[in-house]
């Protein structure tokens, strides 16, 4: 028979028996955690970051003056007279090449290319009367795409000189956008919508004159805030149905241009044949001249090596 446990508990659960006294700790004995040193708080150099801020602010208008947006040359900035270089100055440079728009730009002169589209709808730069003997094309040029266009080279205008290579309408606009006035020359509906759109796009609508005698781009120049020079047949025309079609400029021929002056139509004379006459021209009020040769009607004031 087992044994009965007895009813007083006298040991609590850590074995000490209930009556007794509490150990007293010893408050010299007790182990403390040590603390970690606080670090002492770093010295704000106040005289040295003033001088880093101005450093770093000096450097940034420098950067914005070297490499900021420039002033961006417009159709209403133009100082006439100005001159247009027809297909970039096809009997200076090879015609509508990179190289001659390059150079136009460098010169002061107006890249004027002749537009059209190939077979995949890519806008370039080549006139399509002309662009099978500058090319050496066996194809027409909507027969092409754009690797196959790119892969051409272009005849030099004259001998002892370097060919030039094709270029496209949306590579024109990403080099040299901003620094020039466009005057490219589109005779189809077809090819002034995509052409336009990447002059909106770019916001180079106010650097930028449609060349054409085709009133339904004119009309849709006009619809993209982009102005149109008539280059059609101006004897049969007036100024005020040129103006009423969308047109802000007309191309006319030197014996006629001081009669199209004072109107609401800028006047852009073709066949100026040297300095003096853009000059006496530009003195009537002719805002400037078309030309293969820009060279010929309005030397570059830019020097060379």
């Amino acid at each position: 028979m087992s044994k009965k446990r007895p009813d007083r508990i006298d040991k609590d659960r850590y074995g000490r028996g209930t009556n007794d006294p509490l150990p007293t700790p010893d408050p010299e004995s007790a182990e403390r955690i040590p603390v970690p040193d606080r670090p002492a708080p770093k010295k704000f150099n106040a005289p040295l970051w003033a001088g880093v801020i101005v450093v770093l602010l000096v450097a940034g208008v420098l950067a914005m003056n070297i490499f900021g947006s420039k002033d961006q040359l417009t159709v209403d900035s133009l100082n006439p007279p100005a001159v247009g270089a027809l297909d970039g100055g096809s009997s200076v440079y090879p015609a509508n090449s990179k190289l001659a728009f390059t150079e136009n730009v460098k010169f002061g002169y107006l890249p004027a290319p002749t537009l059209s589209a190939l077979g995949d709808g890519t806008i370039v730069a080549a006139n399509p009367e002309t662009a099978a003997e500058d090319m050496g094309l066996k194809k027409d040029l909507d027969e092409l795409d754009a690797d196959e266009f790119l892969d051409q080279t272009i005849t030099p205008a004259r001998k002892d000189t370097s060919p030039g290579e094709p270029i496209t309408w949306d590579q024109i606009v990403d080099e040299f956008g901003g620094d020039t006035v466009f005057m490219p020359g589109i005779d189809s509906a077809e090819v002034a919508a995509p052409a336009l759109k990447t002059i909106t796009e770019a916001g180079l609508e106010e650097s930028t004159i449609v060349r054409t005698d085709d009133a339904e781009v004119a009309r849709a120049a006009a619809e993209a805030g982009v102005g149109a020079m008539f280059t059609g047949d101006y004897s049969a025309s007036g100024n005020e149905s040129l103006s009423g079609a969308g047109y802000t400029a007309v191309a006319v021929e030197t014996d006629a241009a001081e009669k199209w002056t004072g109107a609401d139509l800028d006047v852009w004379a073709t066949d100026v044949k040297d300095e003096k006459q853009l000059d006496q021209l530009a003195d009537a009020g002719v805002t400037g001249a078309l030309s293969e040769n820009p060279y010929k009607v309005l030397p570059s004031e830019v020097k060379t090596d």
